[in-house]
């Protein structure tokens, strides 16, 4: 765990919505209320109690699409995170990430996101298939795509991540090793995240499965799939350090890391989750608390301090999210790392559980680490119930 603090910011407004997508984000074209929107969020910053104990590691803007918002409404909200927690944006070394979408970017907004001192870039491809894009909801065509990626290079981006979807409706394993051998060689990616489609409820996806009209690749496509991703952009120099994520070495995100290490994080916005670390040891009862923000857009414009969950962890489960969020990391957990935080070895807190685990061939040691095999990759899903 890093002592530091994550920032993450929520932009919930969109073009369209993709038939895939159950995050807290929708299609707005009321200026007005996205005006609203951001005043509400600016009131909810200047209201956290930063005491400047945690250094700032990362800086992240999601969404939704922040790039489909007036940019002066991002530079309004970089100033409101400035005089808080007392950093110079601009000019921080800190990792600054800003999500965009390429129907809702183009090489101007690229250059003002770089004044404003965004260093990292993550694009939302998720395919170089047309054919594909038109099936799961996106307004960007591939050509679209490969000129944002030219585009953030033009632009000064050398940190750029790509998100990518596999499993689609009608996807085959050869679309899968275009999009993967194209997207490599993009020289500024240096990062690549890879998620495989899961049919969320009240998704469009969820409906047309209901009715019977979505066609997905079988379990065994569907792993091939991944297993071909894992093994070409091996080959094209990304190492896997983490189930879903990819980086040239030395790329990895800095601020999806913190989320696999129990690092606190301060979301702000409709729906945003935070981690607050609060004045004990991380091993005692209570030491974590976990919140998040209300996803009613109208309550949160009255009242952004209003919260859909808040939860005081007890020991025990500080100690299984450690397991398994930190299990998501090709790396494992540290025997060592959860002594110091929670005064106990992984060893005796889960004797019985890794035991079981190792002899199905799911987890294995490597000195003091423990992690997951190849085949724990596959049924990740099966060991971290384990833990829960």
């Amino acid at each position: 765990m890093d002592h530091a603090l994550e920032i993450y910011i929520h932009i919930p407004f969109c073009r369209s919505k993709c038939r895939y997508c159950d995050f807290v984000s929708w299609p707005e074209h009321d200026l007005n209320r996205v005006k609203q929107y951001f005043e509400a969020l600016k009131r909810e910053i200047a209201a956290f109690p930063y005491s400047g104990a945690l250094p700032i590691r990362s800086v992240y803007f999601g969404g939704g699409t922040p790039s489909a918002v007036p940019s002066s409404l991002l530079s309004d909200t970089i100033g409101a995170l400035e005089e808080k927690f007392g950093f110079d944006f601009q000019r921080a070394a800190f990792e600054k990430t800003i999500e965009v979408n390429p129907k809702t970017v183009d090489e101007k907004k690229l250059y003002y996101y770089r004044r404003l001192g965004f260093n990292r870039l993550s694009v939302g491809v998720q395919s170089f298939n047309d054919e594909l894009l038109k099936t799961i909801g996106r307004l960007h065509t591939a050509d679209e795509a490969e000129k944002t990626l030219r585009d953030a290079a033009a632009a000064g981006y050398d940190n750029i991540s790509a998100d990518l979807i596999f499993g689609l409706p009608g996807q085959t394993l050869e679309d899968v090793d275009q999009t993967i051998d194209k997207l490599s060689h993009f020289a500024p990616v240096r990062h690549i995240s890879c998620y495989s489609l899961i049919v969320e409820p009240g998704t469009v996806f969820e409906k047309w499965q209901r009715e019977g009209r979505l066609a997905l690749p079988d379990e065994r496509t569907e792993r091939a799939m991944y297993h071909d991703i894992c093994e070409r952009l091996a080959e094209n120099g990304f190492e896997q350090y983490e189930i879903s994520n990819f980086a040239r070495p030395g790329y990895l995100s800095r601020h999806n890391s913190g989320y696999w290490d129990l690092t606190p994080y301060a979301g702000f916005g409709l729906g945003a989750a935070s981690l607050f670390l609060e004045n004990k040891a991380p091993g005692e009862d209570g030491a974590f608390l976990r919140k998040t923000t209300t996803a009613d857009f109208d309550t949160y414009l009255q009242n952004p301090a209003a919260c859909d969950e808040k939860h005081r962890l007890s020991k025990k489960e500080a100690e299984g999210d450690y397991m398994f969020l930190g299990l998501r990391r090709t790396k494992g957990v540290d025997d060592r790392d959860f002594q110091t935080l929670f005064g106990e070895s992984i060893e005796n807190r889960y004797a019985g559980e890794i035991h079981s685990l190792i002899e199905e061939g799911l987890l294995e040691r490597e000195g003091s680490r423990i992690r997951l095999t190849t085949l724990g990759l596959d049924l990740a899903n099966q060991v971290f119930m384990a833990f829960v």
